[in-house]
């Protein structure tokens, strides 16, 4: 079964699945890719394709596959779109092949670095995914191979400010890694102008390339307001102590007249000019807010202590349209409440007031930095799609970036990232209520599940908890933490190290686990055995093992799960 599975895998590798369509972010309008028409004249090195595949290593060619959705392109002349732009924001993916250098350029001339800076040690540079002008905030590429995101905001030229253009910010793999960057202009942009692709080293792929061409006007408009406000304590459930009501032109917490303590209603019209899908942004400190249009929730958020940013989206038809607001006041801070909406097409723009929404009380950004040895942090963790915390988790973050976090209850890797270490902030300021530490880098989801588990065949559904005893953990000669666990009558140590460019992990095992001991490395829709020992994850992250060892593949309902016997001593290495 296993050596099927290792053929099938193979297979998808040198058949790749067709891409079919494009598959754009949020309320991006796609740049077309069924072939080179969406693009100026073109040269030999750019070519429309159905897939590709990368290896991470290596001098070997890009393998293609016929079809359309993907853009390739080989060192030589840039690729120029018919569409001209001037303020827009701009989304794409991207995979590079090793060693790959190249550009996208802006509508203003400006060059945002493109390349194959994975294995780069240490703080960004000029040579760094992301550069465009300034260096980036750190490094957060993937290696090659992977599919990667970047996504910016920009503005073609800025007021009183002649001959420059400003980039907002720029995110790669979803980290931020610049913001609000002012830029010489090389061309004039006022009847907008095209974006290029460039490659000048090696091979770049593109596929869901997005655009927002960004206006000025204002499609929706608040009408009719009419508010509510109760002077029920700000943390009942419900409310019916009318304080005062009345109509109101515009959208603001002051019509509260400064109480302490409130639940503020509004109700009224959403005056819509132009049909489309609409994004609403909530800026608020409070315990409530919710908004409902036509009598859907769009935006039911929580607590929100310093003025933290929700957001819901709904598809409005041209017309009026009923709307509702509940806010509520912690009678300890200062009130402050906004609301924002955009759409494709338009720049976005707020729906209250500016006195509504005061110049929050700083909030200091507070993090963990390893310097000369790993750091360790105890917190709680909340995974994405998690209901709940996770209470027993420690971080751990080494001087060469290369960070994970273990759920010690349960034994597992739940997540690894590289690049800075933690973000404390939400549980080091103040009171430190949540207790949640975020990783600062570029962070990939490993498992909920426990990494360790006894199976009497391979084939036998991974457990939801495994029969785990943490024992606690020593400190080895470089400052990692070897964390030792009880399963049957064995005792198994769990290394987790930096190995420079890729995570290592070492299980060591004395005694006998009453029965076969395995691994889950990994769990996806996608997994493929890329070369012998080397194993790609999605667009994650790749597995190294030894090329003697047995892993296995396994199908599970919609995923696949990757598994490795553990016995003696049993070693493998992530990275991305």
């Amino acid at each position: 079964m296993h050596h099927l599975i290792q053929k099938v895998s193979l297979l998808l590798l040198t058949c790749p699945v067709m891409v079919v369509g494009q598959t754009v972010k949020g309320n991006y309008s796609p740049l077309p890719l069924k072939d080179l028409s969406s693009f100026e004249s073109s040269s030999a090195n750019w070519s429309v394709q159905g897939n590709i595949s990368i290896l991470p290593a290596g001098a070997a060619k890009v393998k293609t596959q016929n079809g359309e959705g993907v853009l390739l392109g080989n060192a030589g002349n840039a690729l120029t779109t018919k569409l001209k732009a001037s303020d827009l924001r701009l989304y794409a993916e991207f995979n590079v092949s090793p060693g790959a250098e190249g550009s996208l350029i802006l509508p203003g001339g400006q060059k945002v670095r493109i390349s194959d800076s994975s294995k780069q040690q240490g703080s960004a540079s000029a040579s760094t995914s992301g550069y465009v002008g300034q260096f980036p905030t750190q490094n957060a590429a993937k290696a090659p191979g992977l599919w990667q995101t970047i996504e910016l905001s920009y503005d073609a030229s800025v007021p009183n400010l002649a001959n420059s253009a400003r980039l907002n910010s720029l995110a790669l793999n979803g980290v931020t890694v610049l913001e609000t960057v002012y830029l010489p202009n090389s061309k004039t942009t006022g009847d907008g102008q095209p974006i290029s692709l460039e490659v000048t080293k090696g091979s770049i792929a593109f596929r869901n390339i997005g655009y927002q061409l960004l206006a000025s006007r204002k499609p929706l408009a608040l009408a009719n307001l009419n508010y509510k406000v109760y002077s029920d304590k700000w943390d009942s459930k419900e409310y019916s102590k009318i304080d005062h009501e009345g109509k109101s032109a515009i959208l603001t917490q002051e019509v509260t007249n400064g109480m302490r303590e409130f639940h503020l209603v509004y109700e009224g019209d959403l005056d819509v000019t132009e049909a489309g899908e609409y994004i609403f942004t909530t800026i608020y400190s409070g315990p409530v807010f919710s908004l409902d249009v036509d009598g859907k929730s769009i935006i039911a958020a929580g607590e929100s202590t310093s003025q933290e940013s929700h957001t819901g989206s709904v598809n409005l038809s041209q017309g009026k349209h009923q709307f509702k607001i509940h806010y509520s006041r912690f009678p300890w801070r200062q009130p402050a409440l906004g609301l924002r909406v955009e759409k494709a097409g338009i720049r976005p723009y707020d729906l209250h007031v500016l006195s509504s929404l005061p110049e929050p009380e700083p909030k200091p950004y507070i993090s963990v930095t390893p310097d000369m040895r790993p750091e360790m942090v105890r917190s709680f963790i909340l995974l994405n799609g998690e209901k709940y915390k996770r209470t027993h988790c420690i971080s751990v973050g080494s001087p060469d970036g290369w960070n994970y976090t273990v759920d010690l209850n349960r034994g597992a890797l739940i997540q690894a990232w590289r690049g800075k270490f933690a973000d404390v902030t939400e549980m080091w300021y103040e009171r430190g209520e949540p207790q949640l530490l975020f990783p600062a880098g570029l962070k990939v989801h490993v498992s909920g599940r426990s990494s360790l588990a006894v199976l009497d065949d391979a084939g036998k559904a991974w457990p939801d908890s495994s029969n785990i005893n943490f024992l606690g953990y020593k400190i080895n000669a470089q400052g990692y933490p070897v964390f030792r666990y009880a399963i049957g009558s064995a005792t198994v140590s769990d290394a987790l190290t930096s190995g420079g460019s890729s995570l290592s992990r070492t299980f060591t095992v004395e005694g006998n686990a009453n029965g076969p001991l395995y691994s889950l490395l990994a769990s996806g829709k996608q997994i493929v055995e890329i070369e012998k020992g080397l194993y790609q994850v999605d667009d994650r992250y790749y597995v190294q093992t030894d090329k003697k060892v047995k892993v296995i593949i396994r199908p599970v309902g919609e995923v696949k799960e990757l598994i490795l016997p553990v016995s003696g001593t049993t070693s493998y290495s992530m990275f991305w």
